[in-house]
């Protein structure tokens, strides 16, 4: 019998937006969050951790869906892969 495990990870970061932009940046910022959980879930339950072609065969159509650009999804899968590879 396996227990969920609940890993915490801290990214420090510095950004700069248009005055009265700042809530477009937090929403963003909850968004890549919730997809960093969305593909750590996703390879979680997997018997290794999936490369980066195979992660991007399983999950890209889906984050560009939600609006995210191509850099953005390599850092989502780049930042997943390191919280599953820390955390087993």
């Amino acid at each position: 019998m396996s227990l969920p495990v609940r890993a915490t990870v801290t990214a420090k970061i510095e950004a700069v937006t248009p005055k009265g932009d700042e809530g477009l940046l937090v929403e963003f910022l909850k968004t890549y969050r919730e997809s960093v959980q969305l593909v750590v879930d996703e390879i979680w339950g997997l018997s290794e951790v999936p490369s980066w072609t195979e992660l991007h065969t399983m999950l890209y159509s889906r984050l560009i869906r939600m609006g995210f650009r191509a850099h953005h999804v390599s850092e989502i899968y780049k930042r997943a892969k390191e919280v599953v590879e820390s955390t087993r």
